[in-house]
């Protein structure tokens, strides 16, 4: 079974005006593509070659159709977005692409990832903790 293991620690909570201890998930180590390409290619007997250069065919469809609009999905993990974040104005005319204050990418895991994420066993950091975990405090 999948598993994640938590940190607690003591932060300062300004809208509360107080200290609270504040839980969030350690992360290991970052996969990057060329670890991911080669697990895939191992673990489904798929030359590795042909694994890379379908990866970036596909890097390349999914850029194309999200910066056009595009809601793109991906089998078994979800669908992404292009995404905005604007002021609000008082009339129609002064609203529109000048009020913009953030592009981001907007994603929604698939039933199944979100299934999965329901069952991941959360470990608290006494238990077992992974030597190569990178707790940064931004990762919850």
């Amino acid at each position: 079974m999948a598993k994640v293991w938590l940190k607690s620690k003591l932060q300062n909570l300004a809208m509360k005006k107080k200290e609270a201890y504040v839980t969030r998930s350690v992360t290991l180590p970052r996969i990057d593509q060329k670890q991911l390409l080669e697990r895939a290619s191992a673990n489904s007997g798929i030359n590795q070659g042909v694994v890379f250069a379908a990866a970036a065919a596909i890097s390349n469809e999914f850029e194309n159709f999200l910066m056009n609009g595009h809601s793109v999905e991906i089998p078994l993990v979800g669908s992404f977005r292009f995404g905005v974040n604007a002021k609000a104005t008082d009339t129609e005319a002064e609203a529109g692409a000048g009020q913009v204050y953030r592009r981001k990418i907007l994603y929604v895991p698939s039933k199944a990832l979100w299934r999965k994420l329901q069952q991941v066993s959360l470990i608290d950091h006494e238990e077992d903790e992974p030597e190569d975990s990178e707790d940064d405090g931004n990762n919850g």
